[in-house]
């Protein structure tokens, strides 16, 4: 079912201004993107504060705002003009990212590029005419004016899912309906003949395309164990990937599983720590062609 984005979460934020004003916003659609693209732009041209950030609570690809605060700075940079821009990254929590060995690195890059960063800072509002964003912080309300902002919604599951009886009831993942699965077999905990996997499902990590790669497979083989019989002993071990974008032509090959440990896929080729063309040229060119044919069952 994939999941909801809830701009309506944030008071003052209108989709339909996307693009104007110094406001961006990929994910609202196509041509959202395309106009986020056209503010980001302009915003390189001619400086300014710009902010970027996290929603609260679990996302799909959790890396994405963080490769977009680096493409940004990258793309100042190669205007020339980075000096003139202030670049502010508003974690929605006390670190940069849920693996502590890659948020310590993001940490030392952001650093290294002046990119500023607030922790516990949650986008509650947003005044556009103004341009000034509104954060919830542990000690109160914040404003901070902005001359271009990336706006990442809430996400939540869908209606369908949200409004059921399949959502977990209690926890942290009961508040914006995630379907209450087992972590290591995907087979809801109170209906086991209902299977969730990718952005819907309630566990602790795993709303990537990668991730999906890995579950469909262990669910599946549940699924033709409960027919035949024959009852699997497969296991999800909570398997993502994040090519982690840092700059044009470089990123850092992100893998890691439940317990946060690093996992290679390509060892002795691939350093996931590092910033390498290899990691970039996947990222871009090779990783397409496999998301398509995944849809299409045959990856």
């Amino acid at each position: 079912t994939g999941l909801e984005l809830n701009y309506g979460a944030i008071a003052g934020m209108d989709t339909a201004r996307i693009g104007e004003n110094g406001l961006g916003s990929i994910y609202h659609s196509p041509q959202a993107a395309s106009a986020t693209w056209g503010a980001l732009s302009r915003f390189a041209d001619t400086g300014g504060v710009g902010v970027f950030g996290r929603p609260l609570g679990e996302m799909k690809c959790a890396g994405a705002p963080l490769k977009y605060t680096f493409i940004s700075d990258d793309h100042l940079r190669r205007r020339g003009n980075r000096g003139k821009a202030e670049l502010q990254y508003m974690a929605q929590g006390k670190t940069l990212f849920g693996v502590p060995i890659v948020a310590e690195k993001v940490r030392m890059l952001f650093q290294d590029r002046g990119i500023q960063v607030r922790q516990e800072h949650v986008l509650t509002a947003i005044d556009l005419d103004r341009r000034v964003a509104t954060y919830t912080t542990p000690t109160g309300m914040a404003e901070q004016g902005y001359d271009f902002i990336n706006v990442v919604p809430p996400m939540r599951a869908p209606a369908v899912v949200r409004n059921s009886p399949l959502p977990w009831t209690e926890g942290v993942l009961a508040a914006d309906g995630w379907m209450e699965v087992d972590s290591d077999t995907l087979r809801h905990k109170r209906y086991p003949n209902v299977f969730g996997v990718g952005d819907i499902a309630g566990v602790p990590k795993g709303k990537t395309a990668a991730s999906v790669k890995w579950q469909v497979p262990v669910a599946l083989s549940h699924l033709v164990g409960d027919i035949t019989g024959k009852p699997s002993t497969e296991v999800y071990n909570g398997y993502t990937s994040c090519p982690l974008i840092t700059r044009l032509g470089q990123a850092m090959l992100i893998e890691f599983d439940y317990k946060d440990n690093l996992v290679m896929s390509f060892p002795g080729v691939i350093a996931p720590l590092e910033e390498l063309w290899i990691s970039w040229v996947m990222k871009t060119m090779a990783l397409k062609p496999t998301y398509m044919s995944m849809l299409r069952g045959r990856a």
